[in-house]
């Protein structure tokens, strides 16, 4: 592919405008997930040339990265090449991985001495028989915890992605799902109705079982209930779902999952950036109108910067030097943000 004329986009109106993918799709077929009837036909997974991969970082000005890529860890030989060359650029970099990659060998710690800080991990669901049924077996006999526990080693944070609405999920699942997710200090989490996107087995075995009850694809968006529940009503899966965000992104729920990290410095990091996530959509909303997103980017570094251990003297002095320069933009944000509340 040419390389993306990236002198086109107008930085200054991005949070993030150094997105980036360097592999197209996954190598798991999931039965909710789009990807398969997306590359219906062809290869379901793709990666780009390792050179051409670094060389498209080398070009890109500041710090931050973020990986949109579905799978970043999908192909061991591609990742391993990439974060070895990613070395030394001291990049912060954001990406999505699967729990059975990050439990397999070492990919994930060389994924962090190249500068991984967060990572979207697909959970999706607590129940090994809801895992049976969508063919997500990459996730079965994983434990959860582990995931959990080695990322937080790494000084990596959390968004975790849960699916509420599986055949297995009763009137229980939203308060399991989240107090695991406080219990194991999950810094963000992604909550979903269980959505059958048209061209997945899930919405083909759904339409054969006379489930679908409506066709009307702005719904389909993971917000709305689409189809008939098997154990939950539609109108109870929905206000679990939303109980479930107010409930994990409550101050108290953030501090509470915050003190499951060991340093102050890590605890810190995941309540500012767990805050930031969610409670303050009004701000976010005034610096896009404003545009002056991109005002905000040294923070968003400052956070993202390494934290791992007590002793991690490097670590410090990055955390303290990307904390002071981002601290200039406190004022300006306290103030906006006490504006947006009015």
């Amino acid at each position: 592919m040419p390389p993306i004329r990236r002198n086109l986009i107008r930085r200054n109106r991005y949070l993030v405008p150094n997105s980036i993918v360097v592999t197209r799709g996954c190598p798991q077929h999931c039965d909710f997930c789009y990807k398969d009837a997306f590359f219906q036909g062809g290869r379901g997974f793709y990666t780009q040339r390792v050179d051409d991969a670094l060389a498209e970082i080398a070009r890109l000005p500041g710090r931050h990265l973020y990986f949109l890529d579905d799978h970043l860890l999908g192909d061991r030989r591609f990742a391993e090449a990439l974060f070895s060359g990613m070395k030394g650029m001291r990049r912060l970099f954001q990406g999505a991985a699967t729990v059975d990659s990050i439990l397999r060998g070492n990919l994930i710690e060389r994924a962090a001495e190249a500068g991984l800080r967060s990572i979207f991990v697909g959970f999706e669901t607590l129940a090994p028989e809801n895992l049976r049924r969508s063919n997500k077996r990459q996730n079965l006999g994983r434990d959860y915890k582990a995931v959990a526990d080695r990322l937080h080693s790494l000084g990596i944070m959390i968004n975790g992605s849960f699916v509420f609405g599986m055949d297995e999920d009763g009137d229980d699942v939203f308060k399991r799902t989240v107090d695991w997710a406080i219990e194991h200090g999950i810094t963000t989490a992604t909550f979903h109705i269980q959505t059958p996107y048209p061209g997945t087995r899930l919405h083909a075995q759904m339409v054969h079982e006379g489930r679908i009850v409506t066709r009307d694809w702005n719904l389909y968006d993971t917000r709305h209930v689409v189809y008939k529940p098997a154990l939950l009503k539609p109108e109870a899966l929905k206000a679990g779902y939303d109980w479930a965000y107010k409930e994990f992104y409550r101050w108290g729920a953030i501090a509470r999952a915050s003190l499951h990290h060991g340093t102050m410095k890590h605890q810190a990091k995941h309540f500012f950036y767990a805050s930031g996530w969610k409670r303050f959509e009004g701000l976010w909303n005034m610096l896009i109108r404003a545009r002056q997103l991109a005002k905000v980017t040294p923070l968003l570094e400052a956070v993202l910067s390494r934290v791992t251990g007590a002793g991690d003297a490097e670590a410090g002095r990055e955390f303290g030097g990307e904390t002071a320069a981002a601290s200039e933009l406190l004022p300006i944000l306290s103030a906006e943000s006490a504006s947006a509340r009015r």
